[in-house]
């Protein structure tokens, strides 16, 4: 199902826009927003055009984006119904890490600006402007290793175990300390397991 962030109107709402328009399936669609005082300052959210209610993120269901709750949407069936460790696994795993810590490809396209584009690769996200490079590379390293283990998973069936995940995405993972170039190139164990790649599936 289709669905939009918040934080894909960024350059909207921050000029003081509550509302925007977009193209999508040919037909014109509108999205409204409402700037909400929260503990800590305020936050942007979309208002959802059936309930009014505040979200972060809009669905497309019977031509028209709204809210999860009115789209009847199990918030987490995208992993209920994945296999651990499969790659559908490691794809939820990598939109979390991105979105944590503020990493996301700069379209024209609003309905694909600010999602991971896949295959993964690190040359297509640049660096923001003031964000520290050492922190920013590190997180992009890691997000080239799932990236690695969710096409091991794709091509040879690999299923990841959690601690293995785990170790990747805190950082702990020893094959983490080979440059950025070299994760995108190789197809490395990095539960100590080598995938056999002569025979795809």
């Amino acid at each position: 199902m289709a669905f939009v962030k918040i934080e894909q109107f960024k350059d909207v709402y921050e000029k003081g826009k509550s509302s925007a328009t977009g193209i999508f399936e040919d037909k014109e669609v509108r999205f409204f927003f409402s700037k909400v005082t929260v503990g800590y300052g305020y936050r942007h959210y979309f208002v959802c055009p059936v309930c009014g209610g505040y979200c972060i993120k809009l669905y497309y269901k019977d031509n028209i984006f709204r809210c999860i709750k009115c789209s009847g949407i199990n918030a987490y069936e995208g992993i209920q119904h994945t296999t651990r460790g499969g790659y559908d696994f490691i794809m939820y795993k990598m939109e979390r890490f991105a979105a944590k810590h503020g990493i996301k490809v700069e379209t024209k396209d609003e309905f694909q600006k600010g999602l991971l584009q896949y295959p993964f690769d690190y040359r297509d996200y640049n660096r923001p402007y003031r964000r520290k490079r050492e922190p920013w590379e590190k997180a992009l390293k890691i997000l080239q290793a799932l990236e690695s283990m969710r096409t091991q998973s794709i091509f040879f069936g690999k299923i990841w175990d959690a601690e293995t995940i785990r170790s990747v995405e805190t950082g702990k993972n020893k094959y983490l300390e080979y440059p950025l170039p070299l994760l995108l190139k190789y197809l490395y164990p990095f539960d100590g397991k080598q995938v056999d790649t002569s025979k795809l599936l």
